[in-house]
């Protein structure tokens, strides 16, 4: 009996392990594997280093702040030597995000740009937000904004507000690619 109840323990924890795993490619692994690569502009920023344009805002905005753990920044710069990896990156991107698990807030584009955020969490408490905008001249770049608890319409108010106090030059690279995606 005890030879049973052992056998079946453990076709369980095999079981939610399989049902556990999922097989879709992942949007962090994409980060990790993409880092190395030279084509990639790739850093994250620590939530110190995100600044209020004014100290007199609303409580709800530094409360919104607060619920931000960490944003990581992926972005890929078109080169004359590497559009067919841009193509093949953007194909591998755009399969991650199909993923049902991402739920879409906003879709625009037009003439070659394109921006959509998608985010993962239910209703008002997000874990996480992904921005994702696409320019078929520049290149593209993927934001994750990682939190606990994120309420959509908040981070958007938030995001006005927010000054980044940048000494190391990252978001001039970023800014520079991303400048036209609007």
């Amino acid at each position: 009996m005890i030879q049973f109840i052992k056998h079946s323990l453990m076709i369980i924890a095999i079981s939610v392990l399989t049902v556990s795993c999922d097989n879709n490619p992942s949007l962090q692994k994409y980060y990790v594997d993409s880092h190395e690569n030279i084509n990639f502009i790739a850093f994250d920023i620590p939530v110190s280093i995100l600044k209020l344009k004014n100290e007199e805002v609303s409580e709800e905005i530094k409360e919104t702040l607060n619920t931000i753990k960490k944003v990581n920044i992926l972005g890929f710069q078109i080169k004359d030597d590497n559009k067919v990896e841009y193509d093949a990156e953007k194909v591998k991107v755009k399969t991650i995000l199909k993923n049902p698990k991402y739920q879409e807030l906003i879709r625009v584009g037009s003439g070659g740009k394109s921006l959509s955020v998608k985010f993962l969490g239910e209703g008002d408490a997000i874990d996480e937000v992904i921005i994702y905008g696409a320019d078929k001249e520049l290149g593209f770049a993927l934001i994750r904004i990682l939190g606990d608890g994120m309420d959509p319409s908040k981070m958007m108010a938030l995001m006005q507000e927010i000054n980044v106090d940048d000494e190391s030059g990252s978001f001039k690279q970023l800014e520079s690619l991303m400048k036209n995606i609007n």
